[in-house]
């Protein structure tokens, strides 16, 4: 096979067009992280740019995309595959390295206010999917190493330490998750007095009352420095079976800036074009947005 020339040997030095790649998307990634502030030097390492590119994304390799293509060929910048790596979570998993390290700092901090977001946990880094089961998204924020799902179990009746609050809001359904302090004595959360707060009950969608005691704002603890999130539960979310998976009551994800797409969350932790299409994701797949 002859190497690519002209416009297809740009995209292929910049990172954008793989063996066989079709040129068109190739234009389309570039264009779009032409408008982010991500870069990476070819020499090695991540930046943080102001964007200067005006155009938009449509995969034509008009003026302003070649003016761009230029520039980034000037000052060495290169497809950003793998800036981040994956990292170790205590408890079990792995994250984007600058995710773990806030996780892992959190669950210290939680711990000394004498609650627990400890593992085991139910997901962390997923891997690319073929297929999913119901609740499973092909374009979770998990793939990107960017989502953790908490220990289930400690939402169990036996050895209680969640306790899930239902609340409505924006049309959509979130949880709030109170957690039973390790000390009752006062001195660790505030007090939930006697049947002042009901929780949500998995299995049978029945409404109970907190018992009384000392609680710690788990879901205000996760989100109070705005590096993490919840999410909403999804449409068609139930207390049990297959609706129980759609509840996310457990998902929390990092709150950083998101991409425009699936790829371009995903190949910022090394994973290739070749390696989602060889996994059965389609152009559509790619373009999908994250989450």
């Amino acid at each position: 096979m002859a190497p690519p020339q002209g416009l297809a040997a740009d995209l292929t030095a910049l990172g954008y067009l793989p063996p066989g790649g079709n040129e068109k998307y190739a234009l389309r990634r570039f264009q779009r992280r032409a408008l982010s502030d991500t870069r990476q030097a070819r020499a090695g390492g991540s930046l943080c740019v102001v964007p200067t590119f005006r155009g938009r994304v449509t995969g034509v390799a008009d003026q302003a995309t070649l003016d761009e293509i230029a520039l980034w060929k000037k000052w060495g910048y290169v497809a950003p595959l793998g800036i981040y790596r994956l990292d170790s979570v205590r408890g079990g998993g792995m994250l984007r390295d600058d995710v773990a390290a806030a996780w892992n700092n959190l669950v210290t901090k939680i711990a000394s206010l004498g609650g627990t977001i400890a593992g085991p946990y139910g997901d962390t880094k997923r891997p690319l999917m073929k297929s999913r089961k119901v609740g499973a998204s092909k374009y979770s924020f998990h793939t990107a190493g960017r989502a953790i799902d908490l220990n289930q179990a400690l939402g169990n009746h036996k050895d209680q330490r969640y306790f899930v609050v239902q609340e409505p809001g924006n049309g959509a359904t979130y949880w709030r998750i109170h957690c039973k302090t390790d000390q009752q004595t006062g001195s660790q959360g505030k007090k939930i007095e006697k049947k002042t707060t009901q929780a949500y009950r998995f299995g049978d969608g029945v409404l109970y009352w907190i018992p009384e005691g000392y609680y710690l704002d788990l879901t205000a603890e996760i989100e109070r420095n705005g590096q993490f999130e919840r999410i909403p539960a999804q449409s068609g979310w139930g207390p049990s079976g297959s609706g129980y998976n759609k509840t996310e009551w457990w998902h929390f994800q990092w709150a950083g800036p998101k991409e425009f797409t699936f790829h371009d969350e995903v190949e910022l932790i090394g994973v290739t074009e070749k390696e989602l299409r060889d996994s059965g994701y389609t152009d559509a797949d790619l373009d999908h947005a994250p989450g």
